[in-house]
């Protein structure tokens, strides 16, 4: 029952800061009437939460986002079986192209950001010659949509925050990296750093202050 509650109470939070404006001090519920609906064609539109049992040795999970008629966009997140967060991921076109943050049991790890190819254009027209007659048509055919990792990766140590590698990417080609080794002086300041931080003082997740973004 605490996990169910854990989760509900991270989708509303992260739900009302979706739909909050910069001019707004005060949040309303969700209307839960309006999750999990579909256009006038029959596909997803608006907010939804989707629940994915355990399959091929992955465990289940909850995701939750808006469609815009059938298509994921804006910001994704994933929680895992104790209603933790597992990841913040941006979509346009159904396509990730943007931030992306990845948790392991609710603490940050990773964060980068990616490019989608293709994101706005799902058929292309090309020119076609008959091998016989020689005569030009233009037909259409279905674009392959994509995702590359795009800008800088940065990945962090789960305990304590502190960065431990970068990583700079041309679309998905790595053309850097460099390593973040702890010394010893460092110790005592990452040791203090990680009693104050959110998961260690029972503080799993606070409302976000932008639009749409959870930070920690």
């Amino acid at each position: 029952m605490m996990k169910l509650l854990k989760a509900i109470l991270v989708i509303a939070l992260l739900y009302w800061a979706m739909d909050a404006t910069a001019q707004t001090s005060r949040v309303n519920p969700p209307d839960r009437s309006n999750i999990n609906h579909y256009d006038p064609k029959g596909k997803p539109d608006g907010m939804w939460v989707l629940n994915e049992g355990a399959r091929m040795g992955e465990p289940s999970n909850m995701q939750f986002g808006k469609y815009d008629h059938g298509e994921k966009y804006g910001p994704w997140y994933k929680l895992d079986e104790e209603g933790d967060l597992v990841s913040m991921e941006t979509f346009h076109h159904n396509v990730l192209d943007g931030e992306a943050k990845y948790f392991d049991r609710g603490k940050l790890i990773a964060t980068g950001t990616y490019r989608g190819l293709n994101p706005e254009r799902e058929y292309d027209t090309i020119i076609v010659e008959d091998p016989v007659t020689g005569s030009q048509s233009l037909r259409s055919v279905h674009n392959d949509r994509n995702t590359v990792r795009h800008g800088t990766w940065r990945f962090y140590n789960a305990d304590n925050g502190r960065l431990m590698r970068e990583e700079e990417y041309q679309v998905d080609s790595m053309i850097f990296s460099k390593e973040f080794p702890m010394s010893k002086a460092d110790s005592a300041f990452y040791q203090k750093r990680e009693a104050n931080m959110p998961h260690n003082k029972k503080k799993y997740y606070t409302p976000p202050g932008d639009v749409g973004v959870l930070k920690y």
